[in-house]
């Protein structure tokens, strides 16, 4: 249901790590005042610190480790971007050993390629419509190897074999890497991964909140800080899984963003 929400709704995946936030927060309260009902109605409360340290060892094991695959998924993403960019800056360049009408041509495609590879996330509300613009760069590129393809075979005599032997490998190239970088954005780790995460964070917080209450150390400053760390790291960790949609985007295709102003 989550991971339906999440494919439906990509424009609102920014407002998801506050709303998580704020169901922690709703929690610690709510095992806050249960402890608060249980002094006034109890004798000699008990808690059990092993059962308590179970779940926030377990909390910390599952924070952990969704927090290492996002890291990973954000540094797989960055990569491919960049060697998109380095592989379209390469094609780009070596268009050179092309007849100049030919060149022209490319050169345009390339640079409505690139257009339409910075536009794969702009417009898209749905998965249907990232779906959509995903097809419209996997058509753009099959239309740019074609060109190059037919190109090489009518360059001048003078740089056909420097076509052949670099411009085609570069193009092989590309392909490869815009592929990849589609693969990686609909790549995600399943959604009851996050779900039991967030299961645990709240447990965590509603006997956080009991905790502080039956034992009376209510220390707003140490309950803020927790409240204030926990809300951070699942922005973190949406922002890493969700890097379009979260971050800056300049910040996140700024090589392909340098890459267009060269190719003017």
């Amino acid at each position: 249901m989550f991971n339906s929400w999440i494919t439906s709704h990509l424009d609102l995946i920014k407002f998801v790590p506050y709303f998580l936030s704020v169901g922690v927060i709703f929690f610690f309260v709510i095992g806050w005042r249960y402890g608060k009902f249980v002094i006034r109605n109890a004798k000699g409360p008990i808690i059990s610190h092993s059962i308590v340290s179970a779940i926030f060892g377990l909390s910390a094991l599952v924070l952990g480790f969704t927090f290492s695959n996002a890291a990973n998924h954000f540094g797989d993403r960055i990569s491919n971007i960049r060697s998109q960019a380095a592989s379209l800056e390469q094609v780009y360049i070596s268009t050179a050993y092309l007849n100049a009408h030919d060149r022209a041509e490319v050169q345009s495609s390339l640079r409505e390629l690139l257009k339409l590879r910075l536009q794969e996330f702009q417009s898209a509300r749905t998965m249907e419509d990232l779906d959509a613009n995903l097809q419209l760069v996997i058509t753009q590129l099959q239309k740019v190897n074609e060109q190059i393809t037919l190109a090489i075979l009518r360059a001048p005599s003078n740089t056909k074999e420097l076509a052949d032997k670099i411009l085609r490998p570069q193009i092989a190239n590309l392909v490869d890497v815009i592929n990849v970088g589609i693969l990686n954005a609909k790549n995600h780790p399943p959604s009851i991964v996050q779900q039991f995460l967030f299961a645990l964070l709240c447990v965590g917080a509603l006997l956080s909140g009991y905790a502080m209450a039956i034992e009376k150390e209510e220390d707003l400053l140490l309950t803020g800080i927790y409240l204030a760390l926990t809300g951070y790291a699942l922005f973190i960790i949406f922002s890493l899984e969700f890097p379009n949609q979260l971050f800056n985007y300049d910040a996140v295709n700024s090589d392909l963003l340098r890459l267009q102003s060269v190719m003017q």
